[in-house]
Protein backbone atom coordinates (compact mmCIF):
# COMPACT_ATOMS: atom_id res chain seq x y z
CA UNK A 1 0.00 0.00 0.00
CA UNK A 2 1.44 3.26 -0.79
CA UNK A 3 0.93 6.39 1.64
CA UNK A 4 -0.91 9.38 0.55
CA UNK A 5 0.96 12.67 0.16
CA UNK A 6 0.77 14.50 3.33
CA UNK A 7 -1.15 17.23 2.06
CA UNK A 8 -4.23 15.00 1.43
CA UNK A 9 -4.31 13.63 5.14
CA UNK A 10 -4.86 16.41 6.70
CA UNK A 11 -7.37 18.93 4.03
CA UNK A 12 -8.38 21.00 7.24
CA UNK A 13 -5.29 22.32 8.70
CA UNK A 14 -3.53 25.61 8.55
CA UNK A 15 -0.09 26.08 10.22
CA UNK A 16 -0.28 22.70 11.94
CA UNK A 17 -3.58 23.42 13.41
CA UNK A 18 -6.96 22.14 13.03
CA UNK A 19 -9.85 23.90 12.88
CA UNK A 20 -10.84 23.43 15.81
CA UNK A 21 -7.89 24.09 17.62
CA UNK A 22 -7.69 27.10 15.86
CA UNK A 23 -10.98 27.83 17.33
CA UNK A 24 -9.91 27.00 20.49
CA UNK A 25 -6.99 29.22 20.43
CA UNK A 26 -9.32 32.42 18.99
CA UNK A 27 -11.54 31.84 21.61
CA UNK A 28 -8.78 32.26 24.36
CA UNK A 29 -7.30 34.87 23.08
CA UNK A 30 -10.37 36.71 22.93
CA UNK A 31 -11.13 35.57 26.49
CA UNK A 32 -8.03 37.39 27.43
CA UNK A 33 -8.36 40.32 25.82
CA UNK A 34 -12.10 40.92 27.36
CA UNK A 35 -10.82 40.06 30.57
CA UNK A 36 -8.26 42.43 30.60
CA UNK A 37 -10.08 45.51 29.17
CA UNK A 38 -13.81 44.98 30.52
CA UNK A 39 -13.86 42.42 33.52
CA UNK A 40 -10.54 42.92 35.10
CA UNK A 41 -10.62 44.37 38.92
CA UNK A 42 -7.13 45.87 37.67
CA UNK A 43 -5.72 48.17 35.88
CA UNK A 44 -2.92 48.97 33.47
CA UNK A 45 0.06 46.17 33.90
CA UNK A 46 -1.81 44.20 36.04
CA UNK A 47 -4.96 43.54 33.81
CA UNK A 48 -2.47 42.59 30.93
CA UNK A 49 -0.56 39.97 32.48
CA UNK A 50 -3.75 38.50 33.78
CA UNK A 51 -5.45 38.52 30.50
CA UNK A 52 -2.23 36.91 29.19
CA UNK A 53 -2.46 34.06 31.27
CA UNK A 54 -6.11 33.55 30.86
CA UNK A 55 -5.78 33.80 26.73
CA UNK A 56 -3.25 31.13 27.40
CA UNK A 57 -5.44 28.49 29.35
CA UNK A 58 -7.33 27.41 26.48
CA UNK A 59 -3.80 28.04 23.93
CA UNK A 60 -1.67 26.21 25.76
CA UNK A 61 -3.30 22.64 24.94
CA UNK A 62 -4.00 23.45 21.54
CA UNK A 63 -0.12 23.82 20.86
CA UNK A 64 0.73 20.43 23.03
CA UNK A 65 -1.72 18.42 21.25
CA UNK A 66 -0.13 19.93 18.09
CA UNK A 67 3.05 18.64 18.67
CA UNK A 68 2.85 15.65 20.36
CA UNK A 69 0.92 12.47 19.45
CA UNK A 70 -1.06 12.51 22.39
CA UNK A 71 -5.03 11.06 22.71
CA UNK A 72 -6.57 12.38 25.24
CA UNK A 73 -9.85 11.00 24.81
CA UNK A 74 -8.41 7.00 23.81
CA UNK A 75 -6.44 7.40 27.18
CA UNK A 76 -9.99 8.50 29.74
CA UNK A 77 -11.50 5.55 27.73
CA UNK A 78 -8.58 2.96 28.35
CA UNK A 79 -8.28 3.79 31.35
CA UNK A 80 -12.53 3.45 32.39
CA UNK A 81 -12.30 -0.12 30.68
CA UNK A 82 -9.01 -0.58 32.61
CA UNK A 83 -11.23 0.49 36.25
CA UNK A 84 -14.09 -1.96 35.09
CA UNK A 85 -12.48 -5.27 34.28
CA UNK A 86 -12.54 -7.96 36.75
CA UNK A 87 -10.09 -10.00 39.00
CA UNK A 88 -7.64 -6.90 38.47
CA UNK A 89 -5.12 -6.65 41.61
CA UNK A 90 -6.54 -9.92 43.11
CA UNK A 91 -4.42 -12.18 44.78
CA UNK A 92 -4.70 -15.97 45.41
CA UNK A 93 -7.08 -17.91 43.59
CA UNK A 94 -9.92 -15.57 43.61
CA UNK A 95 -13.08 -15.43 45.97
CA UNK A 96 -13.88 -18.82 46.25
CA UNK A 97 -11.05 -20.19 48.05
CA UNK A 98 -11.63 -21.76 50.94
CA UNK A 99 -7.64 -21.48 51.93
CA UNK A 100 -6.01 -23.94 54.47
CA UNK A 101 -5.11 -24.58 57.46
CA UNK A 102 -1.67 -26.21 58.24
CA UNK A 103 -2.21 -29.02 60.97
CA UNK A 104 0.84 -31.53 62.01
CA UNK A 105 0.23 -34.81 61.97
CA UNK A 106 2.95 -36.70 63.10
CA UNK A 107 6.81 -36.36 63.20
CA UNK A 108 8.90 -35.14 60.38
CA UNK A 109 10.91 -38.81 60.12
CA UNK A 110 9.14 -42.35 59.11
CA UNK A 111 10.57 -45.63 61.27
CA UNK A 112 13.70 -45.60 60.28
CA UNK A 113 14.59 -41.91 60.96
CA UNK A 114 14.80 -40.83 57.42
CA UNK A 115 13.19 -37.28 56.73
CA UNK A 116 9.39 -38.08 54.89
CA UNK A 117 8.73 -36.38 51.51
CA UNK A 118 6.14 -34.00 51.39
CA UNK A 119 3.45 -34.03 48.57
CA UNK A 120 2.91 -30.46 48.06
CA UNK A 121 -0.34 -29.91 46.01
CA UNK A 122 -0.85 -25.73 45.72
CA UNK A 123 -4.69 -26.77 44.71
CA UNK A 124 -5.85 -28.65 47.75
CA UNK A 125 -3.81 -25.23 49.60
CA UNK A 126 -6.30 -22.61 47.45
CA UNK A 127 -9.45 -24.97 46.89
CA UNK A 128 -10.81 -24.63 42.86
CA UNK A 129 -9.28 -21.85 40.71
Amino acid sequence: MNPAPAHLEAKLRFWEFTVGQLAAAFAGILLGVVWAKFLCPFDGMWAALSGTYLAALPVVPVFVASQTEFDLSGLVCGALRWRRLDGRYVPGAGNASAGYLLTRDAPNGDATGNPRAVDFDVETLWGDA
